[in-house]
């Protein structure tokens, strides 16, 4: 797989933020709006994001992005001929409730993440750089909320690298030290998973 330094290529922060000016190309965001928010083909399509739409976190492309680089092996889903730069290469749609630990450290929930191109660990990358975006007043983390059939085996490979969990006991572990209650967290999935 190639190997692409995201943070020299690319910016992240909220739609609002990014396209608030005129130096974006907003044929872009129009990309990801029909192409993503609005299909119907596309598992959160339907318009579901679009309350949300202004404060959905996105990876955004530089205008340098080498998206030469990428392999044939690299599946990608972005229409790279509705604009000249400023993609959308993966996006964090957020649960609108924080909790806090007794330490009051916050936990932030994922209502849907997804990367739009494959191989370049885009969804984890977002996870880091939200976890320590600099206008964080305070230390903070980023969980799944649900994870849904199909997406149990990547979160299970991101909390053996980021949490080492190394098995079902392990996270059990994990979710009674954070002290999720069962209406916190919905990781069925993610318990049959490291059940394998």
């Amino acid at each position: 797989m190639t190997e692409i330094n995201l943070e020299d290529f690319t910016e992240f922060s909220k739609i609002k933020d990014i396209w608030s000016d005129c130096f974006h190309d907003h044929n872009a965001l129009k990309e990801f709006l029909n192409n993503v928010v609005m299909n119907v083909d596309y598992g959160n399509g339907y318009g579901k994001m679009l309350p949300d739409f202004s404060d959905i976190y996105v990876l955004v492309s530089k205008k340098d992005f080498p998206f030469e680089k990428l392999t044939s092996n690299q599946k990608i889903s972005i229409d790279l001929s509705a604009a000249k730069k400023n993609y959308i290469l993966g996006y964090i749609w957020l649960c609108p409730w924080v909790l806090k630990n007794e330490g009051c450290i916050p936990y932030h929930f994922i209502n849907f993440i997804d990367s739009r191109i494959s191989g370049l660990n885009i969804s984890k990358y977002m996870i880091e750089k939200y976890e320590e975006e600099e206008e964080a007043e305070e230390e903070r983390y980023l969980f799944p909320f649900e994870v849904l059939s199909g997406a149990e085996y990547y979160w299970k490979k991101y909390f053996m690298e980021v949490y080492e969990i190394k098995n079902k006991t392990d996270l059990s572990q994990m979710i009674s030290e954070y002290k999720f209650k069962k209406n916190d967290i919905r990781w069925e999935e993610l318990m049959t998973a490291f059940e394998m």
